[in-house]
This record gives structure tokens, C-alpha cells and sequence, in this order.
């Protein structure tokens, strides 16, 4: 099974603190929602001072199991790096 069969939606803001001016989900809704088989982008904030603000959001993980998948433990390791 490949990133090609995980999607992501970044949802609404859940919190902020800083002098953030803007913030922009990269991917609003659920119908928004985008494969992971390429880097994405979750937020986007436009700040006076990075250092001193955050952006909080629940994303969700859609995982589409093929039926031909072995039943078992399956993992995998997501990262969200600041840009």
C-alpha cells in the first residue's frame, strides 16, 4: 500500500497565539481533501514574528485499505515541518 492511498485535510484553525495576520488552511473540508503521494501543504500564516506564534488544527487521515491488503499492524510516520 502506498502514500497514494492516504489522504489528508488540515481542517479550520483550532487556536493561535503571536501577531498572526492570516492564516490559511490547505485543505478546508473534507472535500478538500488531497492524497499524500507528494508534500502538501497544511497551513499557511502570514506573522510579524514566527518565533512567538503558533497555529493549532485536528486534521484527519482517510486510509482507502485495498482488499487485497494482509490483515495485520500497519504504521506510518507523518511530518509537519515549518517553512
Amino acid at each position: 500500500m502506498g502514500t497514494s492511498q492516504l489522504s489528508y485535510w488540515s481542517g479550520p484553525v483550532t487556536a493561535t497565539t503571536g501577531l498572526l495576520s492570516l492564516t490559511t488552511p490547505g485543505q478546508a473540508t473534507a472535500a478538500n481533501a488531497v492524497t499524500l503521494s507528494t508534500t502538501r501543504t497544511a497551513f499557511s500564516a502570514v506573522t510579524v514574528n514566527i518565533l512567538q506564534s503558533t497555529v493549532s488544527w485536528n486534521p484527519t487521515f482517510i486510509v482507502n485499505v485495498p482488499s487485497s491488503v494482509v490483515a495485520g499492524m500497519y504504521t506510518c510516520t507523518v511530518t509537519h515541518s515549518v517553512a
